[in-house]
């Protein structure tokens, strides 16, 4: 697990909007979770993993042993009023296990993506003043990961309590340059910084669930994600490079220094990640059919701003629907696999040129079980739209494809020989 710490740290997004904050944050839950529409703060199911809430550890049969993997593909359409361009990649995704601890205990470790960015921006301007062109040029890339580990109790046979500690880790490269095209003998400058990142975070939650005499079920669940200060080192390395005998003026009146300015969208060394609460219902045939809904609220206000950015409060809703026909079935391939759909809106936590960015799609895709009902492959699909092409801004359209395998094993059991 240790060993694919740097692979999930990789360049695995590009938006023009990474270039703030801590980026893009990734999509919630495993594959069957982002197919439902990213929802999994009521779920606890014994088939499937949900580091969503960590109550839904104990759902886990006393003698069940999941092991789950992972990657996702991207393809991302781009749209100004003048422009347009098109991205796709493929990255690893997660890596998690999940076990009993006993009958009441459930234990759960892994790596899943946190946040990432990327971005290459070129902007071009004449300076009508001095009759100077003028090529302003933003790059970025990295991403933080989320290294969890966390354990849950069933309470009365209704109430499960869980707790967990998220260890984010990585780094952000931030690079910006200043160039003169047209003036060879202009000084150019360049500013690059590197942002790591490693602090733990911890999470509590908690699961209620009734069965009504084996034919109906609800749930209902929070999470709760405690504040935490983020102390964060940074390396800032700034150059200039002069041209000609006296490369250190523009012309001259304006003298040209490493202070000359770049516009300010990195981060500062320290600061706080909010808490973070969310609460979620769902209900059902058990076995068969599950309809779920979450809502998150994240208070990003105090935080982190910047010359064209501020970070606001931030809200999603989500909802979600699973299906298997007859998970007992004897015949019929199709009646075994589980049909997925779901959606989501999100208020980010990201204001762009005074207009806040929002962000929302529909989610659908399926299980295929494996060998065992518990052991399945599966599928998720999103297709989303973030921000618009009024106020300067960019407007993304973009797809995303999940594919995991859930691994199933039953351990801690006593064979006995007559």
């Amino acid at each position: 697990m240790l060993s694919i710490i740097p692979v999930s740290a990789q360049f695995d997004t590009y938006s023009p909007y990474t270039r703030f904050g801590l980026g893009d944050f990734a999509k919630n839950g495993l594959g069957q979770n982002q197919a439902m529409g990213g929802t999994g703060v009521a779920i606890h199911e014994n088939n499937r993993l949900n580091y969503l809430n960590p109550a839904a550890f104990s759902a886990l049969d006393s003698m069940s042993v999941y092991f789950d993997i992972g990657a996702n593909g991207f393809v991302n359409h781009y749209q100004t009023e003048n422009f347009r361009k098109n991205w796709s990649n493929i990255n690893f995704h997660h890596v998690v296990f999940a076990t009993s601890m006993g009958k009441y205990f459930g234990f759960s470790t892994g790596i899943v993506p946190y946040s990432s960015i990327g971005y290459n921006i070129k902007q071009e301007y004449n300076n009508y003043i001095t009759g100077d062109a003028i090529d302003y040029t933003f790059q970025g890339n990295g991403g933080i990961i989320n290294f969890y580990a966390g354990a849950s109790l069933k309470l009365f046979k209704r109430i499960s309590l869980g707790a967990s500690m998220k260890y984010l880790i990585g780094r952000l490269t931030r690079e910006r340059t200043l160039v003169f095209p047209a003036s060879s003998t202009y000084s150019s400058i360049s500013v690059s910084e590197r942002f790591n990142l490693r602090n733990p975070v911890y999470s509590f939650g908690l699961q209620y669930k009734e069965v009504i005499r084996e034919k109906f079920f609800f749930t209902i669940g929070g999470v709760y994600d405690l504040k935490s200060d983020i102390g964060a080192s940074v390396n800032l390395s700034v150059t200039n490079k002069f041209y000609g005998q006296s490369g250190t003026y523009l012309n001259d009146s304006v003298f040209i220094n490493a202070n000359y300015p770049l516009g300010q969208d990195t981060l500062a060394g320290d600061f706080v990640l909010p808490e973070k609460l969310g609460v979620g219902i769902s209900m059902g045939i058990p076995e068969k059919l599950i309809i779920t809904g979450d809502y998150y609220i994240q208070d990003w206000s105090k935080t982190l701003s910047g010359e064209n950015f501020t970070l606001v409060n931030s809200s999603s809703m989500h909802f979600g629907v699973e299906y298997t026909p007859d998970i007992n079935a004897l015949r019929g391939f199709h009646n075994l696999i589980s049909y997925r759909i779901g959606g989501y809106y999100y208020n980010t936590y990201l204001e762009v040129n005074g207009q806040p960015l929002k962000d929302y799609g529909i989610n659908f895709g399926v299980g295929l079980p494996i060998r065992s009902k518990r052991t399945s492959f599966n599928v998720a699909c999103t297709l989303g739209s973030r921000g618009t092409t009024e106020f300067n801004l960019v407007k993304e359209n973009y797809g995303i494809i999940t594919f995991n395998v859930t691994l199933h094993d039953l351990w801690f059991y006593k064979r006995k020989f007559d």
